[in-house]
């Protein structure tokens, strides 16, 4: 079962939820996911695109995941 890593990021008022990764790249469980998604979005955070942005939550999905553009 695929299992996807989301973070919900904000930048004011303006919030996006973002794929971190997911079981096919990381092999990541369900578990895994949830004890310790806050390490592996903090990493994301500072080596992508988003370091501005502030993290709201996070989420992992079973099953593929389309991001909405405001979370």
């Amino acid at each position: 079962m695929l299992v996807t890593l989301v973070a919900i990021l904000c930048n004011g008022q303006l919030c996006l939820e973002k794929v971190v990764t997911n079981n096919e790249q990381s092999g990541i469980t369900m578990a895994a996911c949830q004890v310790n998604g806050q390490i592996g979005i903090a990493d994301w955070l500072a080596n992508g695109p988003y370091q501005e942005w502030k993290l709201k939550g996070y989420k992992c999905v079973l099953g593929k995941f389309t991001p909405k553009h405001d979370a």
